[in-house]
């Protein structure tokens, strides 16, 4: 049986398979990529580790209700994924990339494209994914 929290564990699972695809691909050029969900470094200014892919779910959505209402079926999420680097807008850009492809992969769609920004000598660019994620999704909701 599906747990009744299923949908409390799918931002981790999603950040252990983008870090698990991510250093697959961009070990060779990005040996030191940071991934992670800490709010503590979501302004560039607080950001000491770099390149740095902070990845954030917005508060999902309810959807697919039954009749009787008495459990989840299905979340709309909306992913947040902003890269920090201390090198260029490109760097960004190229490691934005890479993290939108395997969202694609997981069956994602791209709602706002990466806007590479400088503040100071550090550079982030911000994306935003989503999809419904249903109970039963075997890609991302694991099984107890």
């Amino acid at each position: 049986m599906i747990s009744e929290v299923w949908y409390s564990k799918i931002e981790s699972t999603i950040l252990t398979t983008l870090k698990y695809n991510l250093t697959q691909k961009l070990l060779a050029p990005f040996p030191k990529l940071n991934c992670t969900t800490s709010s503590q470094n979501e302004s560039v200014e607080n950001i000491n580790d770099f390149p740095t892919l902070y990845v954030h779910m917005l508060p999902p959505l309810e959807v697919g209700n039954d009749l009787y209402n008495d459990f989840v079926n299905g979340v709309n999420c909306t992913f947040e994924l902003q890269v920090f680097s201390d090198k260029s807008e490109t760097e960004c850009r190229n490691i934005v990339v890479e993290a939108i492809q395997v969202m694609k992969r997981l069956h994602f769609n791209v709602s706002m494209f990466p806007d590479p920004q400088t503040s100071g000598k550090r550079y982030f660019a911000l994306t935003r994914v989503n999809r419904i994620i249903g109970s039963g999704d075997k890609d991302i909701v694991p099984s107890e």
